[in-house]
């Protein structure tokens, strides 16, 4: 999808403000977030544990989810829940957290993609893994391909905010990609259903499609020519190959784009 579309702007325009995780049509969305290996997560039971809390429209600078396996346990459990999340229940003036629910998107980055990564935790504890996952399977358009190299680049300078925002995104991917790269190849090299394509990822794929898209390639085209088969299923069964390289900001950035994820614990899971 290229820059300056209108439908660039809309997928953009719908990452600055939280959504409520509820209907069939998100649900879907999520499941095109989450991963071949981890669709048996979203269920209609989880769903229910989930609830946006905050203001859609605030921007929370250290977290944009939050995922608490044993919320719903005891009153111990439920009362470490609410203190954790009093200071963003207290923006819309709850008092209490949202009954039954256990699993949040926070304000303006409770977007499918946090969700998704929330429910991953449920099987997923590392989070700069959960994160890479989220690079990988969760970069289906370039807005959200260009937040999560943001908010994967926010978690490796440890939420130094200078970094950030005077970081210029082509440096921020670069950064990304040094230092997860490999937990990319080898996801999709023992994880994936890419067959005999998962050698690709062995053998310079990120690099040859980031060749790809700063000459001009769109999906399966360049130059309105077709990309030879194997090149068009890899770039559809990984959809962020479609998008490495393809944004150059040689510019500092003023402000952070994405949200950020804290340190977890087995008790608590943020991203």
């Amino acid at each position: 999808m290229p820059q300056n579309t209108r439908r660039y702007f809309e997928e953009a325009e719908q990452l600055l403000e939280g959504r409520k995780p509820e209907g069939p049509e998100f649900a879907a969305l999520m499941r095109s977030k989450v991963g071949d290996r981890f669709k048996h997560l979203v269920t209609p039971e989880r769903l229910g544990m989930m609830a946006l809390i905050g203001n859609p429209r605030a921007q929370h600078w250290n977290v944009a989810g939050l995922n608490f396996p044993k919320g719903l346990g005891s009153f111990e459990d439920r009362y470490r829940m609410w203190e954790e999340l009093y200071p963003v229940l207290r923006e819309t003036k709850q008092k209490t957290v949202p009954e039954g629910k256990r699993i949040f998107g926070v304000g303006r980055h409770a977007d499918a993609g946090t969700y998704a990564h929330e429910l991953r935790h449920e099987a997923v504890e590392d989070e700069l893994y959960n994160r890479t996952l989220d690079l990988i399977h969760g970069s289906t358009s370039l807005p959200a391909y260009r937040a999560n190299v943001d908010r994967m680049f926010t978690h490796l300078v440890d939420f130094d905010r200078d970094a950030v925002e005077n970081t210029s995104y082509a440096d921020k991917e670069k950064a990304v990609f040094n230092s997860v790269g490999h937990i990319i190849r080898d996801e999709a090299r023992s994880k994936s259903d890419l067959g005999l394509l998962s050698s690709l990822m062995s053998n310079g794929a990120i690099e040859k499609n980031m060749e790809l898209n700063k000459a001009g390639a769109v999906g399966g085209f360049l130059g309105g020519k077709e990309l030879p088969g194997y090149v068009i299923q890899h770039r559809a069964k990984l959809p962020f190959l479609n998008f490495i390289g393809r944004i150059e900001d040689p510019a500092p950035e003023k402000k952070a784009s994405g949200g950020a994820v804290e340190n977890t614990t087995h008790d608590r899971k943020i991203i």
